[in-house]
């Protein structure tokens, strides 16, 4: 006799998940439709057959995110960079290849950890910055949070990046047990302050169940290497964790951003010979220690008693940020076009693959079904409840699909839609094998690596910025942009078949009128979920200066009283 889970969203509709064997979800539908009757998807749900000891738990989730890694930055994309490590985690699970993300740090961060397309969050016009005042709105809630209800001891160890103006937005009052890590979005790797607003962003955030918080400034980890002291916090926890609640960990690294910065002969450590390019010599030591860190984890997760019910997901948090666009540190996306920052695939298509023993079964295998970074909650709900019949009530909306059929039964992708960006005039929207860009794509279309090299030198968009004009002024800012002009207004258009032209090489938008027309009228629909962005300016009472040069949140929204604050310094270990 069947059962029925019901997972709802407060007037949006059900996701209904229906098992009619123990231990396998074989079918199940829902389609949602938001409150303005615009915006549809369908999920449909996993077919998932786990059996053993392990069926009736709920698994345990660690996510490893890489920051800024770029496409041809792994080895087994075809890299003249050596990454074993990786290679081997993709070889036991699988590899992902069209797996997609935001243009930068914290707009996908806030994708992922909401479900939702970061329009509707306000955040899709720049990254957060320390003290700029933004921050995923707290009307949304966080997947940390939904896990809870699950039955999860959470933990986030390294980047936060979604906003610390109070309390209230950092990690520990959103959904996560503990926090071990910077608030920011960069960060020097000995010195541990933020490296363009200066300022210390290192710290242990932890809260009991009265809602006691405990902040701990870690100045005693002053000249170590950040990625080590993350690592050995995550190992902690793997051997600390009390194992009658399921674990959730977002181990969230700095590697590969820049600075490139690594202890000591690391870059005579990991030399290659293949490589030849200056920056790219100098990203060897930044990728051996993430290299390092992934396997001195995995080797300690794998040995203990939680992997064998354990999902080990690996991502890059965005593309690569090749020479020529802001913070570059000679990144590839080869044969992908350009990188971070901006809509092309090099930004937004990422190394990623899931692995570990509840997906052995399909080891050393690839998809290239459409996958969104926001897909992930449902997929792991789905598992979840799977696994203990277990649900959640939605607050909101999302936009995740869940994919967890292509993941854990070679099927095909749930998702035929990613919405890119809806940012005014600039806008990208990917349908089927076709990928659309209106406006300004990027003003650096930037250089890619391949074997040293760089070979592929796409042309400019018309800038935006002073620097940019600037530069045109005296004859450097390249040719101007593929782009045609659409005579309906003016905009500027790029289609692409990403099926036949992965590198964006070939506009085909003059040749595809009804295309267009189509996907432009899509994007038209979809401005109805979209938020006003929100204004980043910083504000001179949120300065790090004002906190005895510690970045701390500004706004008080809290009982001080339950807040307990400490600075630890070498002296006292």
């Amino acid at each position: 006799m069947s059962k029925e889970a019901v997972v709802s969203t407060q007037s949006t509709g059900t996701l209904s998940v229906h098992i009619f064997e123990e231990g396998c979800i074989l079918s199940g539908r829902s389609t949602r439709v938001d409150m303005m009757s615009r915006f549809f998807a369908i999920l449909l749900v996993a077919v998932i057959c786990i059996t053993g000891s392990v069926a009736d738990k709920a698994p345990n989730v660690v996510f490893i995110i890489a920051d800024d890694l770029g496409w041809n930055d792994v080895g087994y994309h075809g890299s003249e960079l050596k990454t074993p490590v990786l290679d081997q985690l993709a070889r036991e699970g699988v590899r992902l290849e069209q797996h997609y993300t935001q243009p930068e740090c914290s707009t996908t961060r806030a994708s992922l950890m909401t479900s939702r397309y970061i329009v509707r969050t306000g955040l899709q016009a720049d990254v957060i910055l320390n003290g700029g005042g933004m921050a995923l709105p707290m009307n949304e809630t966080l997947w940390p949070e939904y896990m809870r209800e699950f039955g999860y001891r959470n933990y986030l160890v390294g980047k936060w990046h979604l906003g610390a103006n109070s309390w209230k937005e950092t990690p520990t009052f959103r959904g996560f047990d503990e926090f071990y890590g910077y608030y920011g979005g960069q960060i020097h790797y000995f010195g541990h302050y933020h490296t363009k607003f200066g300022g210390h962003d290192f710290r242990r955030d932890t809260m009991d169940k009265d809602g006691n918080f405990k902040e701990e400034i870690l100045k005693n980890e002053m000249g170590n290497y950040l990625t080590k002291s993350l690592t050995d916090e995550a190992i902690r926890i793997v051997k600390e964790h009390d194992r009658s609640d399921p674990m959730f960990m977002y181990f969230s690294l700095p590697n590969v951003h820049s600075p490139n910065q690594s202890p000591k002969g690391y870059i005579s450590k990991y030399a290659n010979s293949e490589v030849t390019d200056y920056d790219r010599k100098q990203l060897l030591g930044n990728l051996g220690g993430l290299e390092e860190a992934v396997k001195n984890f995995t080797d300690v997760l794998k040995a203990s008693d939680m992997w064998e019910n354990t999902l080990l997901v690996f991502m890059s948090d965005n593309g690569g940020a090749p020479t020529g666009l802001p913070s570059y540190a000679g990144h590839s996306n080869y044969p992908l076009r350009s990188g971070k920052t901006t809509l092309f695939e090099g930004a937004l298509r990422v190394p990623a693959f899931v692995t570990g023993p509840l997906v052995s079964h399909l080891a050393g295998t690839a998809t290239d079904g459409l996958f969104h970074v926001s897909d992930w909650f449902p997929t792991i709900a789905a598992l979840v409840h799977e696994r203990t019949g277990k649900s959640v009530d939605l607050v909101n909306e999302i936009d995740g699909v869940n994919n967890a059929p292509m993941i854990f039964s070679a099927d095909p992708s749930n998702r035929h839609e990613i919405l890119h960006q809806l940012n005014g005039g600039n806008q990208a929207y990917r349908l089927g094998d076709y990928k659309i860009i209106i406006g300004n794509a990027g003003e650096y279309d930037g250089y890619n690596y391949h074997e040293g090299r760089p070979v592929i030198s796409m042309k400019y968009d018309e800038p935006t910025t002073f620097l940019g004009k600037l530069k045109c002024s005296v004859g450097l800012c390249g040719s101007l942009g593929d782009y045609i002009i659409d005579p309906a207004d003016g905009a500027r258009v790029r289609l692409y078949n990403l099926a036949e032209d992965p590198s964006e090489t070939y506009n085909i938008a003059d040749k595809n009128p009804e295309i267009v027309k189509e996907m432009r009228d899509r994007l038209f629909d979809l401005q109805a979920i979209v938020m006003p962005p929100q204004a980043n300016l910083q504000n001179p009472a949120a300065h790090q200066k004002k906190s005895g040069g510690i970045w701390r949140p500004w706004r008080t929204d809290v009982d001080e009283s339950k807040v307990s604050y400490s600075i630890l310094h070498k002296t006292e270990l």
